[in-house]
C-alpha cells in the first residue's frame, strides 16, 4: 500500500515558504483535518519539546501570545505546561475580542476556566512595563506573537515588547518563528532572539537564513502528505486576484485564445468563456473566418477577431501579433487543426510570444503540433491527455497514475516546461513541484471540458502566477465546478454546465481591498 507513498515522497519539498504552509493547512482542513486539532497538536510538540529541554515542575514560564493562531498555539502550550506542572503567566498583547479565529478563542476560553494560570492583557506599547517586571521573575519565556503570516517591519507595542525578551537574557522558546521574522527580513531587523524555535510540520525556508532562530527543530503536527501532494483551496487561494474598489478591465487580465478550424468552432469559445468566468477583464477569440462568426453568434461576451482562412495560416501572423501586445496571457491550440501550414504557424506564434514574455497555454493541437520541435515547450502550460502526450514523446503512459511520475518529471525537467496530464487523477508538474488532483468526477469526460481547463489556466497566468501554480490550482477549480454540475445533472453534463459551475467554485475564494 506505500507504493505511491514511497514514488512521490521524494518529490514532496523538505523546506516550504509561508505561502506554501498557508496552502497546506487550508488543504488538509478540506481534507477532513480541522485546524483545531492542527492548533492542539502544535501547543501540545512545543510543550512536549520544552519538557525535554529543562525541568518545568515548578519552574515559571512567561507565554506571550498575539490575537491570531500562533497565539492560540500558545494558549495550548501554556495548558499543557500547567498540567506538567509549571507556574504559567499568559500575557495577550491585543485585545481578547479581537482574537481573530475560532480555534484560537477556543483555547483563550479554556484558558479563562484555569485559574491558576495568570492572564494578562497588553494593549499599547505604555503598559509593556509588566513584561520586564514579569522577566524578573520568570525562568523561561515562549514567543507566541506573530507567525508565518508577518511581514514588514514590528509596530507597538510587538517592537517594545521584543526589545525587553531579547534584553532578557531568558532562555526563549519561539512557537513556529520568532515574532518579527519572515521572508523579506534582514539581519537588521527587529526579531526575538529564540534560543529554540519549534516549527511546524517542514521548517520554513527562511528559517535557515537567520541567526536569531537558534536551534530549529520541526514537530509533526499530524498533517497529512496528501495536503502537500493533492491539489485544495489553498491552492487556488494562493493565485487569486483580489478587486479593487477603484479599478478597471485591464486590471484583472486579458486572454488571447488562437483556435478553431473548418471542423471546430466550440472549442476556442469554450476556452474564453472560462476564463471569463474566473475572473479576466477581457476575453478574446482569434478564429479563422470560417468559424468567427459563429463564435461570434455564441454570446456577446467575447470579442471575436476574424483571421483570414479556413484554418490557421501565416498570413494572421500580423494581427495575431498586434493583439498579443495587449493581452497578459496566450492559449494556443482548441479546436486548430493540424494542417501542415497551422503547425509552422503556431510554431511562429509561441516564438513571438515567448519573445514578449507571455505566458502561454499550449493545449490539444497546439500540444500536437509541437512533436517536432519539443523544444518550444520551454517556459509552457501543457495540457496534453494520455493520448496527445504519447502522440509527442512517442512514449507509452502506464496504468496508475503513480507509475507515471517519474516519466513526467524528467520530461520536464528536459524541456523545462509544466505539464498537466488529464485525467481522473491529474497531474501537475514542473520538473521539481508535484501535485495531484483528486477533486474531479467521471462526469468530466465529455468534449469540450479540456478547453474550459486550458481558459482556467490562462486566467491565472494572467493574473501574474507562475505556470505550475496556475496548473495546479486550475486543475483544483475545473474538478470542483464539475463535482457541482455532476451533483446537479447527474453525469449528463456539458462543457457549457462546467463553464456555468466556474463562478460557484470560485465565489469562495473572492476578496475585495
Amino acid at each position: 500500500m506505500r507504493r505511491w507513498l514511497d514514488t512521490v515522497i521524494p518529490f514532496l519539498p523538505e523546506v516550504v515558504t509561508s505561502a506554501d504552509m498557508a496552502a497546506i493547512e487550508e488543504n488538509a482542513e478540506a481534507l477532513g483535518f480541522p485546524r483545531i486539532c492542527m492548533m492542539e497538536n502544535a501547543g501540545s510538540a512545543t510543550a512536549r519539546f520544552i519538557s525535554s529541554k529543562v525541568d518545568v515542575k515548578g519552574k515559571s514560564f512567561l507565554i506571550i501570545c498575539g490575537t491570531g493562531n500562533n497565539g492560540g498555539d500558545g494558549f495550548v502550550v501554556a495548558r499543557h505546561l500547567r498540567n506538567m506542572g509549571a507556574h504559567v503567566i499568559v500575557v495577550l498583547v491585543g485585545r481578547p475580542q479581537d482574537i481573530r479565529s475560532m480555534e484560537a478563542r477556543t483555547n483563550w476560553n479554556l484558558l479563562l476556566h484555569m485559574e491558576e494560570v495568570e492572564k494578562i492583557v497588553i494593549n499599547d506599547s505604555s503598559e509593556t512595563g509588566i513584561i520586564r517586571e514579569i522577566l524578573e521573575k520568570c525562568d523561561y519565556v515562549v514567543d507566541s506573537m506573530l507567525g508565518t503570516g508577518f511581514k514588514g517591519t514590528l509596530k507597538e507595542p510587538f517592537a517594545s515588547i521584543v526589545r525587553e525578551l531579547n534584553s532578557s537574557n531568558k532562555i526563549i522558546f519561539a512557537v513556529d518563528i520568532p515574532t518579527g521574522l519572515g521572508p523579506e527580513s534582514s539581519e537588521e531587523d527587529l526579531v526575538v532572539k529564540a534560543s529554540y524555535t519549534i516549527t511546524f510540520h517542514k521548517t520554513k525556508d527562511f528559517l535557515s537564513k537567520y541567526k536569531h532562530a537558534g536551534e530549529v527543530v520541526v514537530a509533526d503536527i499530524g498533517i497529512p502528505l496528501e495536503a502537500e501532494l493533492y491539489t485544495g483551496p489553498g491552492d487556488v487561494r494562493r493565485v487569486i486576484k483580489s478587486r479593487k474598489k477603484f479599478s478597471h478591465k485591464g486590471d484583472y487580465g486579458y486572454v488571447l485564445v488562437v483556435g478553431g478550424s473548418e471542423t471546430f468552432s466550440g472549442a476556442p469559445a469554450l476556452a474564453a468563456l472560462s476564463a471569463l468566468r474566473v475572473g479576466v477583464g477581457l476575453s478574446i477569440v482569434a478564429a479563422p473566418e470560417s468559424v468567427a462568426s459563429s463564435i461570434r453568434a455564441i454570446t456577446p461576451d467575447l470579442v471575436v477577431y476574424e483571421l483570414p482562412g479556413k484554418h490557421l495560416n501565416n498570413k494572421a501572423l500580423d494581427v495575431l501579433s498586434k493583439l498579443m501586445e495587449k493581452v497578459d496571457s496566450l492559449v494556443i491550440g482548441p479546436g486548430i487543426g493540424l494542417h501542415e501550414e497551422t503547425i509552422e504557424t503556431v510554431k511562429i506564434l509561441i516564438e513571438e510570444a515567448k519573445s514578449k514574455s507571455l505566458p502561454i497555454v499550449v493545449d490539444a493541437d497546439g500540444f500536437k503540433s509541437l512533436k517536432s520541435f519539443p523544444n518550444l515547450l520551454k517556459g509552457v502550460v501543457a495540457t496534453p491527455h494520455r493520448g496527445e502526450f504519447k502522440h509527442v514523446f512517442d512514449k507509452e503512459l502506464k496504468e496508475k497514475w503513480f507509475e507515471n511520475i517519474p516519466i513526467l518529471i524528467e520530461l520536464s525537467k528536459k524541456y523545462d516546461f509544466t505539464i498537466l496530464l488529464k485525467g481522473f487523477e491529474t497531474i501537475v508538474t514542473d520538473g521539481t513541484r508535484l501535485k495531484v488532483n483528486k477533486h474531479a468526477t467521471p462526469g468530466l469526460a465529455v468534449g469540450g471540458t479540456g478547453d474550459v481547463l486550458s481558459g482556467i489556466i490562462a486566467a491565472f497566468l494572467a493574473w501574474g502566477n507562475d505556470g505550475f501554480s496556475s496548473a495546479a490550482a486550475a486543475a483544483y477549480v475545473h474538478g470542483d465546478a464539475g463535482l457541482k454540475a455532476v451533483g446537479e445533472k447527474g453525469f449528463h453534463i456539458t462543457a457549457s454546465d462546467l463553464i456555468d459551475k466556474i463562478p460557484e467554485a470560485m465565489k469562495i475564494f473572492d476578496k475585495e481591498e
